[in-house]
């Protein structure tokens, strides 16, 4: 047995059979054709990236139980799919491990750099959930699949993955929405610079590598209790050892919460707060307003949360004490309005339907 096949069989993946030239060369064109024709904005050159996902080994595989159903192993670049999948199936899934192999930078010895948003130094991976999160929400997008309202660990939100990732994908929308969705889909393909530089720029770079961190954690707790549950659903354990695989699994679920929710206060204040440095006129002032009462419609909640509210009002009274400094500064006669009537005034334009930025950044996806 060769090293690739024992670190494999480390993996818990045994390859049945590959997965023939005809249906390799069907996902290359439903990869390269989603990609291109659906994200124009990336110019990608399809028969450049059809050939590229062609030329990709695939194979049929046993794999372990809670783990996810295709697998892109960048150590020999080749992706696996779990046995019983239907065909149409592997083709959806396939997008996301494409991604991945799209992404790829290696070094003249072979050795992976980078791969999109994730960083690799020795055999430490950063921004790997990031990473993780961006190319899921580009297959999302890709394959079609539907947002949707969902609850885990006890934290309800909105999700463009309901199924892969869905707290990760969750947080990185919001990331894109305060930093900038198309520098983020471009890094995350290409593997340039431009979104942490706009990350960073947007949020500052402590708080930048602080929800990178969390991320990273987000996904850490999940393994973790995937794996706890697969052990009490393999192995007869005895009552006490059963009782502590599930306090655990409690202990895990509970950092989660934790974690989400303290990583989508840091995206919102160290966005909102930094921006409004930048509110230099009243104009400004309004887009402000809107921008900030639209990321309501991405924020995952749990029973008692009321951080966002209580930002949300408090900014809105900082604002309103900006806006009349503006306007007093001004040689013009301006008819005085009050901080109410400023604030529902905001209110009513964006429930009259006025486009906002978070719709308009939302339909790139």
């Amino acid at each position: 047995m060769d090293t690739l096949d024992s670190e494999l069989e480390k993996e818990g993946i045994k390859v049945i059979c590959p997965i023939s030239t005809l249906n390799v060369n069907e996902i290359a064109t439903y990869v390269a054709k989603s990609l291109c024709t659906k994200m124009p904005e990336l110019k990608l050159n399809y028969n450049t990236v059809f050939m590229s996902i062609a030329r990709v080994n695939m194979y049929i595989a046993e794999m372990p139980i809670g783990q996810a159903d295709a697998c892109y192993y960048y150590k020999n670049s080749s992706i696996y799919f779990r046995k019983g999948l239907t065909f149409d199936k592997v083709k959806k899934l396939a997008v996301h491990e494409s991604l991945h192999h799209l992404q790829e930078v290696r070094d003249a010895k072979g050795n992976l750099k980078k791969l999109g948003l994730c960083t690799y130094v020795g055999n430490k991976a950063y921004g790997e959930a990031l990473n993780e999160g961006a190319v899921q929400l580009i297959a999302s997008y890709l394959t079609g699949e539907k947002g949707d309202i969902v609850k885990y660990y006890d934290i309800t939100l909105p999700t463009d993955s309901p199924s892969y990732y869905p707290l990760v994908c969750n947080l990185v929308k919001q990331i894109g929405y305060v930093s900038n969705f198309a520098t983020m889909f471009d890094s995350t393909i290409f593997a340039n610079t431009a979104f942490y530089d706009k990350f960073i720029a947007s949020c500052g770079e402590d708080e930048a590598f602080k929800i990178q961190q969390n991320l990273d954690k987000l996904v850490a707790y999940e393994e973790k209790i995937a794996q706890l549950n697969v052990k009490i659903q393999t192995e007869d354990l005895q009552y006490k050892k059963f009782k502590a695989c599930t306090d655990k699994i409690s202990n895990y679920k509970n950092k989660i919460k934790k974690t989400f929710i303290s990583t989508q206060n840091l995206i919102i204040t160290s966005f909102f707060n930094r921006e409004t440095n930048n509110l230099l006129s009243t104009t400004r002032i309004e887009e402000y307003r809107k921008y900030l009462y639209s990321f309501k419609n991405l924020i995952g909640v749990v029973d008692g949360y009321t951080f966002f509210n209580d930002f949300y009002i408090k900014k809105m009274n900082e604002l309103d004490d900006r806006y009349e400094a503006i306007v007093n500064n001004r040689a013009l006669a301006i008819v005085n309005r009050s901080k109410v009537s400023i604030f529902f005034k905001s209110i009513k334009n964006l429930l009259a339907g006025n486009a906002n930025e978070y719709e308009r950044q939302s339909n790139r996806l």
